[in-house]
């Protein structure tokens, strides 16, 4: 395995684990949201936690 294929899966568990950390201490969403937004982020890998941080940590309108 070549260094930087491995340095950047390394970020990249890094930065997955630092979202779900982040979802889960979220208020904005319930149970199934964040459940979603774990999904969303392990799926779509670095795409996904910047999802996160542009949608999904503002506040959800009820």
């Amino acid at each position: 395995m070549e260094p930087i294929t491995f340095s950047f899966g390394f970020v990249s568990l890094i930065i997955f684990i630092i979202t779900v950390v982040s979802i889960a201490k979220s208020t904005n969403h319930g149970v199934l949201g964040k459940f979603v937004w774990i999904l969303v982020a392990f799926f779509l890998s670095i795409l996904g936690s910047i999802l996160w941080l542009i949608f999904g940590r503002s506040k959800v309108r009820n």
